[in-house]
C-alpha cells in the first residue's frame, strides 16, 4: 500500500457542537446513531479476481469521499452543529474478494446484504457481533461501513430501523461505485453525502417510486439545491436546506409542511 494511501487512512475535521432531532424508528437505532459530535466511517474495498482496485484509483476515491464528509461538516456548522468525521480502512485497505459482485436493484429483497456479507467475508459471524468488535475497535458508538465496489453500479444506503434483524442489519452502511451502470463516472462526493444523510434520517426529495412528481416539484420550488433532490460533481453547488436539516437533527424548527413530503417508504 502507498504511503498516501495510508497517510488517507484517518482524516478529521472540526467545528461546534448542539444538537437534538426528529426520533422516527431509525435515529438512534442502528450503528449510525446521530450525525453529530464524532461519527467514524470505515471503509471497505471489495472487487472481484479478475477486477481489483489498484492503488491510484483507491486514492482518489478515497479523497472524494473525504471531500463529500467535509462538505457534511461544513453543512452542520451553519446550522450550529459539531460534525467530525474519522476514517479507517478496513482489512488494511485491501481488497476484500467475492466471486461476483451480483447487481442488486431497488425493489431486490436481496438489497441491503452488501454491508452484511462484507462484514461475513472479514470474519464476523453476523452484524450484531461485528457492531460490539468495531465499536470496541474503534473506540467509537457512531460509525457506518463504506462499501466501494470496483464495478459499475447504482449507490443506495443499507438502514437499519427498530424491530428489523440486528443479526443482519445493526451495522448500517452505503455502497458506491466509480461508475453509474451506464458508464457515467460517479458523483462520488455528492453521492457519499447523499446516501450518508439516508443513514441518519434524511429523504430522497427527487421523484421515484416512492417520491411522487408533485413533491419532487415543490422540492424544487422550496430547496432548489438540496443534496436529497439532486447531486452535482460540484458538491459546492449544493446545500442542506431546512427539511433535511431538521430531518438528521440539526434544525429544530418544524415546519408544518415537512410532513408532507414523508416518502412512502418511509413510516412514522
Amino acid at each position: 500500500m502507498s504511503r498516501k494511501l495510508i497517510l488517507l487512512l484517518i482524516i478529521t475535521q472540526l467545528i461546534q457542537f448542539s444538537v437534538m432531532g426528529q426520533n422516527n424508528d431509525r435515529w438512534n437505532a442502528g450503528s449510525a446513531k446521530q450525525l453529530a459530535g464524532e461519527v467514524v466511517t470505515l471503509i471497505a474495498f471489495i472487487s472481484t479476481p479478475d477486477n481489483s482496485w489498484n492503488d491510484k484509483d483507491k486514492e482518489a476515491i478515497i479523497e472524494e469521499l473525504v471531500e463529500g464528509e467535509t462538505w457534511l461538516s461544513e453543512q452542520a456548522h451553519n446550522w450550529g452543529v459539531d460534525l467530525r468525521f474519522k476514517q479507517y480502512l478496513l482489512n488494511n485497505g485491501n481488497d476484500i474478494v467475492f466471486n461476483k459482485i451480483e447487481k442488486l436493484t431497488a425493489k431486490d429483497k436481496r438489497r441491503g446484504s452488501w454491508v452484511y456479507r462484507t462484514l461475513k467475508k472479514l470474519g464476523y459471524r453476523n452484524s450484531k457481533q461485528a457492531y460490539a468488535e468495531l465499536k470496541e475497535k474503534y473506540k467509537c458508538d457512531n460509525f457506518q461501513v463504506i462499501v466501494l465496489a470496483n464495478k459499475k453500479g447504482h449507490p443506495y444506503a443499507m438502514r437499519y430501523a427498530k424491530g428489523k434483524s440486528k443479526r443482519k442489519k445493526l451495522v448500517e452502511g452505503l455502497i458506491i461505485f466509480p461508475e453509474f451502470e451506464n458508464g457515467v463516472q460517479m458523483t462520488v462526493a455528492a453521492t457519499h453525502a447523499h446516501e450518508l444523510l439516508h443513514l441518519y434520517g434524511a429523504w430522497d426529495l427527487y421523484e421515484h417510486f416512492a417520491q411522487t412528481l408533485d413533491r419532487h416539484q415543490k422540492a424544487q420550488e422550496l430547496y432548489p439545491d438540496d443534496i436529497m433532490l439532486k447531486v452535482d460533481y460540484s458538491i459546492t453547488n449544493l446545500n442542506v436546506n431546512k427539511l433535511t436539516a431538521w430531518l438528521v437533527g440539526w434544525n429544530q424548527e418544524e415546519e408544518e409542511i415537512f410532513e408532507w413530503f414523508r416518502p412512502s417508504n418511509y413510516s412514522k
